[in-house]
Formats: structure tokens, sequence, C-alpha cells
């Protein structure tokens, strides 16, 4: 485990868990040169300690580690971790990807790592972040059909009984429900919400509607809320 401190005191905060010692050694040293304050480790345990006593930021997870994998040392971690969790992937299995949503994960990365895309992300979900913790009091509160939608409050329900959503599904259900009744288009949503450009092959949003749609009750077509139009993107419907 180590940790490197950068001029800046009170930069953002990364763990990064990584078991590949040579990758480990390039992010930390390229997120450094970024001004970001890193911690590292290699394993599932080293990761999970550092995570409790360090409380990071921002978790930059391998999903697949010694010991544990990321999965593993995020369940361990939860409730007590709020931070941003970037999980790295080699995997190109929707089903983990899926699971990595469902306990929180706010995006992933897909290896090889391309340094320009992991900064590029970072920002959008610090972006992001302070978005939400900077959010007034007079947000206006949406609804559609029997959907409620508080950004102040951070609550969505379904006829009135809240429903728990990660970050990365409520933000989601958020900008759907803003635009009712209007097909928003994959790139729409990829700009909006990670602050980047949509490459055609990224499914982060697709496993977050898939994610959403579990907890809405409404993972089988014909759905009732969010739909599919096809080759354009989504759409909340109205009603």
């Amino acid at each position: 485990m180590s940790v490197n401190e950068p001029s800046t005191p009170h930069a953002p905060s990364i763990l990064v868990v990584e078991d590949d010692h040579s990758l480990n050694r390039m992010i930390s040293e390229a997120l450094t040169a970024q001004g970001y304050r890193v911690s590292s480790a290699t394993t599932g345990i080293q990761g999970l300690k550092l995570v409790r006593e360090w409380q990071p930021d921002i978790l930059l997870l391998d999903m697949m580690l010694p010991h544990f994998n990321g999965l593993e040392l995020l369940r361990q971690a939860l409730p007590e971790y709020q931070g941003i969790v970037l999980m790295i992937t080699a995997s190109d299995r929707p089903q983990l990807e899926e699971q990595a949503f469902d306990l929180g994960v706010h995006d992933y990365i897909q290896k090889p790592l391309r340094p320009h895309i992991l900064f590029a992300k970072l920002k959008a979900l610090i972006r992001l972040a302070q978005g939400q913790h900077s959010a007034e009091q007079s947000t206006p509160q949406y609804r559609v059909q029997n959907l409620t939608l508080d950004p102040a409050s951070r609550q969505f329900c379904i006829d009135d009984e809240p429903v728990p959503l990660t970050d990365a599904e409520f933000s989601i259900a958020e900008y759907l429900m803003a635009k009712p009744g209007v097909v928003l288009a994959r790139s729409d949503i990829v700009a909006a919400l990670r602050g980047i450009e949509y490459d055609g092959l990224d499914r982060a949003i697709d496993m977050r509607i898939s994610s959403l749609r579990k907890k809405m009750h409404d993972s089988v077509p014909p759905y009732k809320y969010i739909k599919t139009v096809r080759g354009r993107g989504y759409m909340l419907a109205e009603g």
C-alpha cells in the first residue's frame, strides 16, 4: 500500500485498488500528476482496510482482485463508504456490470485503460457529486404517472412508497422525469449525466436503465414507465 501526496492539500483523494502492480503504479502516477491525492492497494484486503481508514473521495476499483473481488470489497465497505466508485473491468459480461450498478457503482471503465477517458470520467463524476451536494431546497419536485421524485431529499417514490436508488440510478431517473414524453438519445443522456461524448459502444446507460427498471418492477416489455425507442434512445411515458 502506498500514498502519494501532491502539493494541493485539498485536492480530491483517490484510492486505486488494482492487482496489476505495473498498471497500479502507472495509474497512481498519472493521477498524482493531475493533482489528485492518491493511495493504492493491490489486494481486496488491503483495499478494504484503506477504504475504511482513509475514506477517499473516489474509489477506483478493479473488478478482479486477490482474496475477494471488487464487488465483494464494495459490499463490505457499504454503507459506511459514501464516496464515488469507478469500476475497472476487463470483463464484457453485462451481468457483472449490472451487479456493480446495483451495488452503487457510479460508472465503469474498460481495460485497456485510456488515460484521457479515465480523467474525463473522473471529472464528470466529481462535477455530478458537487452538483448533488449543492442542490437547493427549492429544487422542484417531479411527478409523472404514479412516480414522484424530490431532488432535495433524494427521494424517489412509486405510489408514495419510497424506492431506494443508488446515486447513478437517481440521476438518470431525475433526468428522465424532468423530460416526460421526450425521446432522449443515449448521446444526450451520457453528455448530461457524465459530461463526456458518447462513443456508441458504452453500455453504462443501458445497464443503469435496466437496474432502474428492476427496482420499478417494470423489467419486462412492454414497459410501463421507461420506454425503449428503437434506434433513438429512451423516453419516460407520461401516462
